[in-house]
């Protein structure tokens, strides 16, 4: 019971360390951290939604700017990748 507790979340943890290399062997270095970002988002809104936690309005507006920057940076990328391929 115990090793569930603690080898559930390592091998998860593993796995997503594995990943992370697979992306950013695929993406630019700047693209790769803001995507990184959108976890903290996630975490975020995971648990407003399934803990209900509540976040103080700064709280909102920083995921706001960290969700504006990686929209930016997405559609620069994607602009970048079409005129390349155009």
């Amino acid at each position: 019971r115990d090793f569930a507790k603690v080898g559930v979340p390592a091998l998860l943890y593993t796995l997503q360390n594995s990943l992370l290399f697979v992306a950013l062997s695929h993406l630019d270095a700047a693209v790769f951290q803001v995507t990184y970002q959108l976890k903290t988002l996630f975490t975020a809104l995971f648990a407003v939604l399934l803990l209900g936690k509540r976040l103080e309005p700064v709280q909102w507006a920083s995921l706001l700017v960290l969700s504006a920057g990686v929209i930016s940076v997405q559609r620069q990328e994607s602009a970048a990748s079409t005129t390349t391929a155009g």
